[in-house]
């Protein structure tokens, strides 16, 4: 299906979305880190998790639902596939459950708070959540889980790229390809990337972990 919304409209107000679904999940995360304090198991995960990837993983849980809830109006307008992508929403989150209880596993191997030393093992804990989790938490409020359809160029129209998009956008006469792909190809891209740059933050912080624990 073809997207009814002019290009510049749908843009500004996925733009729009997107901004709204980084506050609302960014508040939401702040108002459970204080909750926190006043429950006895949120307290003790907390310290376990210790404070940043406490609050990581719950932006993470938060961010992908509600990202994806905030850009569904919009997909649907646009007829794209939804179902999948809130099969995805729910891969994901038990993707981060299983990502937790490994954050969970390697907690003690970090120090519970970030130095500001540029050699400092400190930070590679929260840079491994950062990688794995909060790229595609940030993905997710973009709305860059919904499989988008990829348009047909005419191997015939030789006018320049800028005349093509004007008369596109004028005559709406665009032919989509249903997307088969049962992911977004940018959810793919930010995963592999996310744990290409990660896996050597987690290698080094077991290393590191390891031999503090061999030493002492």
């Amino acid at each position: 299906m073809i997207n009814p919304f002019p290009a510049t409209e749908s843009r500004a107000a996925r733009a729009a979305l997107s901004l709204l679904a980084l506050a609302v999940a960014t508040a939401g995360t702040i108002w459970l880190v204080d909750l926190s304090g006043a429950v006895a198991w949120a307290r003790a995960a907390q310290r376990h998790w210790h404070p940043h990837g406490y609050a990581l993983i719950l932006f993470f849980l938060l961010a992908v639902p509600i990202g994806t809830l905030l850009h569904t109006p919009s997909a649907v307008a646009a007829g794209l596939p939804v179902r999948r992508v809130w099969a995805t929403v729910g891969g994901l989150l038990g993707y981060g459950v299983l990502v937790a209880a490994v954050a969970w596993a390697v907690a003690p191997l970090a120090p519970a708070y970030v130095g500001g030393g540029r050699r400092d093992p400190s930070g590679l804990y929260p840079a491994w959540l950062v990688c794995v989790l909060l790229s595609v938490a940030v993905l997710a409020c973009a709305g860059g889980l919904f499989v988008r359809p990829t348009r047909r160029e005419d191997p015939l129209d030789f006018r320049p790229p800028s005349a093509r998009r004007r008369a596109g956008s004028a005559a709406r006469t665009d032919r989509a390809v249903e997307p088969r792909r049962r992911i977004s190809g940018a959810l793919f891209t930010t995963a592999v990337l996310g744990w290409v740059i990660g896996t050597p933050l987690l290698v080094l912080l077991l290393l590191k972990g390891l031999a503090g624990w061999a030493v002492g």
